[in-house]
C-alpha cells in the first residue's frame, strides 16, 4: 500500500494531547465531537476480519489489505501472542477479548503500542471477528485515548456529584466564601471571586475564600469585564464566557466567567474563575456547568440578602409606624399632663407678678422655686418623650432593666386614664441584661397601651420583674441558662395573649384588630427575638393578660446611658468650673432671638463676654475680625443661610484644631454623617437646658484645651 495514503499514526496527534490535558469536551461539540477529534487523528480504527473468506476490512489510520499483510506489520516477537488472539474458541460478544502489542502501520519507522479488541458477531449465519484497534498514547503505557476520556468522564460525574451534594448543604449558609471555595477546588481553578456589580456594571464589591484579599484588581478587571458584557446579546448573556488580562499585572490573567442573573433578568454579580496558565483554564471546559450552577445557587443566596434587606427595612419602617401609632393614642394624655405643667407655670407666675407690683420680695421666692421645678419636670417628660419618638438603629448596651422600667412607667402614670394602676414588682437582685433602652421602651409601650385596651372600665396593671432558668433546647438535658424575665400582668379580658402563639407561629396570617394589639405584639415579638430572648404566656385561669419576656443574664456592670448622666450626675466643683469660665469670650450662634437672648444672660451670669451671631454666616463673616478673642463656640445646629450648626463646626474646627465648640439642638436624634464623631473638642449639649448643665459642658471643653 502506497506511503502517501497513510500518514504516520498519531503524527500531531500525541503532541497536541499530552496526558496532562483533558480530552473530554475540549473541541466545543461536545463528546460526540471528541471522538470524532479522536478517530480523525489516528487515535483509533475499526477491524472487521471473516474467517470463512479470510476477508479484512478496516477503517481508519490502522488499515491492512489482507489478515496476511496486517500480520505481517506486527512486531515478531508479538506475533505468536496475536495468532493466539485468533485462534482462541470465540464466543459471541460480549465479552469482548483485548490485546496488546507493536504495530507498524507503514511498515517502516517506530514501533507503536496498539490494544486491539474484538469479538465475535454472528449476522445471518456468518461469524465475523469485529472489533478495534486503539494507539496507546505514551507517555503512560497502560491506557489508550478512549480508555482515558471513559476515565476523565467518570472522575467529571464523581466531581459533578461532589459539587452538588457540596452544595446543598451549604445552601444555608448566609456567608457565600464555602460556596466559592468548593467551586475552586471542582474546578481546580487557581482562584474563584465573586465580584458584586451595580446596575451600570460598576464593581462594587469582591468576595475570594480564604481572607486572602481580592485576587483580582478592579483596574485590571472592570474594564475588560463591563465590554465583555456590553458586547453579550440578549440571547447569550446566561453563558459561560471566557477573559483574557494583562499577563504582566494580573495574577491571573486567564479567566472564565459566568454572570449571576437575577429573576427579573438583571445582573448582580459574575462568577470568576481565574488561573495563572491558559492550559488551566482549558483543563475546565469541561466543566463550565458547574459555574451555571453555582451561579444559580449565588443568585439565590443574593436574593435571600436582598429580601432579608427588604424585611429589615418593612421591619424598621413597622416599628416606626407602631411607635407613632403608640403616641398616637396617647396623645390625649401628654397634651393632659403638659397643660397640667403650663397652668402651674402661668399661676405661679401670676403670683410672681403680684409680688413684684407689691415689692414682697419674700412673696415671690415661693413661685419662682416652683416655675423652676415645673420647668425642670416639663424637660425631663420633653426628654423622654424624645426619646420614645427618635428613631435610631439598635445600639445594645449592659442595662439596669429595673431603672429602665422605674423611669418609663413614671412618664406612664402621667397620661394614662386615672382608673387604671400601675403596680411594681422589681427584684433588686436581678442580673443586668444588654440591650437597647429605646427599644425596650418601646416594648414597653405596647404592652402598657395592650393592657390599657384590655381594661375597658380600669384596672390593674402589673410589672415584675425576676431571675428565671430555662434549658438551652427544649426537651433536651442541658444545663440551665440565667434568664432575667419581665412579667406584665392585666386583669382586663384576656385577648392578645391569646394571640400570641399564633402570631409566633405564622404572624404573617396574624389578624390584627381594630385596636391595633396584634400590631403590637409583633413588634413586641421581633425586639424580643433580636434580642435572643423568648417570650412566653403565662397559665392562669380567669380573665386577664400575662406575657413573659425574658432576656440573657449577662456579666457586668450596667453602663449609664447619656440622658442620666446629665440628670444624676453634677460636678462637685462647680464653684471651680464657674471660675474657670470667668472673663472667657464665647461666640453665640443662634437664630432665634429669643433664645438667643436668654443663653446670653446665662453665659453673663457665668461671667462671660458674649459675642452674637444670628446665623452661621454671619459667624464665619465675623470670625476673622473676633477669632483672637474667643475662645468658646456655642451654636445652634439648625440654623437658615445654608450653614448650619456642622458646617460651621466643621469649618472652625479645621481652621482651629484647638477651639471648643458646644453645639445644641432642640432634636434629639443627630445625623450618622455629620463626621464631627469622637472629637474632644466638640460636644453637644440637648435643648432644653439650664445654667448648670451649660456650665458643666463649657467646662469640659475647657477642661479638655488645658489638657491638650
Amino acid at each position: 500500500m502506497p506511503q502517501a495514503d497513510h500518514p504516520r499514526v498519531g503524527e500531531g496527534l500525541e503532541g497536541r494531547l499530552s496526558d496532562s490535558e483533558p480530552l473530554v469536551a475540549t473541541s466545543g461539540r461536545g463528546l460526540a465531537g471528541e471522538i470524532l477529534d479522536l478517530y480523525t487523528g489516528g487515535a483509533f480504527s475499526f477491524w472487521r476480519w471473516r474467517p470463512d473468506t479470510d476477508t479484512l476490512v478496516t477503517h481508519g489510520t490502522f488499515q491492512g489489505d489482507s489478515l496476511k499483510d496486517w500480520i505481517m506489520r506486527i512486531h515478531p516477537r508479538d506475533q505468536a501472542a496475536f495468532s493466539r488472539f485468533l485462534d482462541q474458541d470465540w464466543q459471541p460478544a460480549p465479552p469482548y477479548v483485548s490485546v496488546d502489542y507493536r504495530f507498524n502501520a507503514n511498515r517502516q519507522g517506530d514501533w507503536i503500542r496498539v490494544r486491539h479488541t474484538g469479538g465475535l458477531i454472528i449476522s445471518g449465519g456468518v461469524r465475523t471477528i469485529s472489533g478495534m484497534v486503539e494507539l496507546i498514547s505514551p507517555p503512560q503505557r497502560a491506557r489508550t485515548l478512549l480508555e482515558r476520556m471513559e476515565s476523565e468522564m467518570i472522575e467529571g460525574e464523581n466531581r459533578l456529584r461532589d459539587f452538588l451534594n457540596g452544595a446543598i448543604a451549604l445552601s444555608s449558609t448566609p456567608n457565600s466564601e464555602p460556596l466559592l471555595e468548593l467551586l475552586r477546588k471542582t474546578l481546580r481553578a487557581d482562584t474563584v471571586t465573586l465580584v458584586r456589580l451595580d446596575s451600570r456594571l460598576d464593581v462594587t464589591g469582591m468576595t475570594t475564600p480564604g481572607g486572602g484579599g481580592d485576587a483580582f484588581r478592579v483596574g485590571d478587571l472592570g474594564g475588560p469585564l463591563r465590554q465583555a458584557l456590553a458586547a453579550q446579546d440578549e440571547g447569550n448573556v446566561g453563558s459561560v464566557f471566557e477573559l483574557d488580562l494583562d499577563e504582566t499585572k494580573a495574577d491571573y490573567p486567564w479567566v472564565t466567567a459566568k454572570c449571576v442573573l437575577m429573576p427579573n433578568g438583571s445582573i448582580a454579580a459574575v462568577l470568576c474563575a481565574g488561573f495563572r496558565t491558559s492550559r488551566g483554564r482549558t483543563g475546565a471546559r469541561r466543566f463550565h456547568c458547574l459555574l451555571s450552577l453555582a451561579s444559580s445557587f449565588t443568585a439565590s443566596r443574593i436574593c435571600r440578602e436582598q429580601e432579608e434587606s427588604y424585611r429589615r427595612d418593612l421591619l424598621g419602617q413597622l416599628r416606626q409606624a407602631q411607635r407613632l401609632a403608640s403616641l398616637g393614642r396617647l396623645t390625649g394624655g401628654f397634651a393632659h399632663d403638659l397643660n397640667n405643667l403650663l397652668t402651674l407655670v402661668q399661676g405661679h407666675l401670676h403670683l410672681l407678678d403680684e409680688a413684684f407690683a407689691s415689692r414682697d420680695w419674700k412673696a415671690g421666692a415661693e413661685p419662682l422655686a416652683q416655675i423652676r421645678h415645673t420647668s425642670e419636670q416639663a424637660a425631663d417628660f420633653s426628654e423622654r418623650l424624645v426619646l420614645f419618638g427618635a428613631r435610631k438603629p439598635m445600639e445594645p448596651r449592659i442595662c439596669d432593666l429595673n431603672r429602665i422600667v422605674e423611669r418609663f412607667v413614671t412618664m406612664m402614670r402621667r397620661v394614662l386614664e386615672e382608673n387604671i394602676e400601675i403596680v411594681l414588682e422589681l427584684d433588686p437582685l436581678i442580673a443586668p441584661v444588654r440591650a437597647d433602652e429605646a427599644m425596650l421602651r418601646e416594648l414597653l409601650m405596647n404592652l402598657i397601651v395592650n393592657a390599657r385596651d384590655a381594661m375597658s372600665t380600669g384596672g390593674i396593671v402589673t410589672i415584675r420583674t425576676r431571675a428565671e432558668y430555662r434549658h438551652a433546647v427544649e426537651g433536651e438535658e442541658n444545663p440551665s441558662l440565667p434568664f432575667v424575665c419581665l412579667s406584665v400582668f392585666d386583669n382586663g379580658a384576656t385577648r392578645h395573649s391569646q394571640q400570641l402563639p399564633a402570631l409566633l407561629e405564622s404572624p404573617d396570617l396574624i389578624e390584627v384588630d381594630a385596636t391595633g394589639s396584634g400590631l403590637g405584639l409583633y413588634h413586641v415579638a421581633s425586639i424580643i427575638a433580636e434580642h435572643g430572648g423568648r417570650i412566653e404566656v403565662g397559665g392562669h385561669s380567669g380573665p386577664g393578660n400575662r406575657l413573659h419576656l425574658l432576656f440573657p443574664a449577662h456579666e457586668g456592670t450596667p453602663q449609664t446611658c447619656a440622658t442620666d448622666a446629665g440628670s444624676c450626675q453634677r460636678t462637685p466643683c462647680e464653684p471651680l468650673a464657674e471660675a474657670r469660665l470667668r472673663g472667657t469670650t464665647i461666640l453665640l450662634v443662634e437664630d432665634e432671638m429669643a433664645v438667643r437672648k436668654l443663653v446670653r444672660k446665662l453665659l453673663e451670669v457665668l461671667g462671660c463676654s458674649v459675642i452674637e451671631a444670628v446665623s452661621g454666616r454671619e459667624a464665619l463673616d465675623l470670625w476673622p475680625e473676633i477669632r483672637d478673642r474667643v475662645s468658646l463656640v456655642v451654636s445652634d445646629i439648625v440654623m437658615p443661610e445654608g450653614v448650619s450648626g456642622w458646617d460651621l463646626a466643621r469649618e472652625l474646627h479645621h481652621r482651629h484644631p484647638d477651639l471648643g465648640i458646644l453645639l445644641t439642638s432642640g432634636y434629639s436624634d443627630l445625623p450618622e454623617d455629620h463626621g464631627l464623631g469622637g472629637i474632644p473638642r466638640i460636644g453637644f449639649l440637648q435643648k432644653p437646658y439650664g445654667v448648670n448643665s451649660l456650665r458643666e459642658s463649657l467646662s469640659t471643653l475647657s477642661t479638655t484645651a488645658l489638657v491638650s
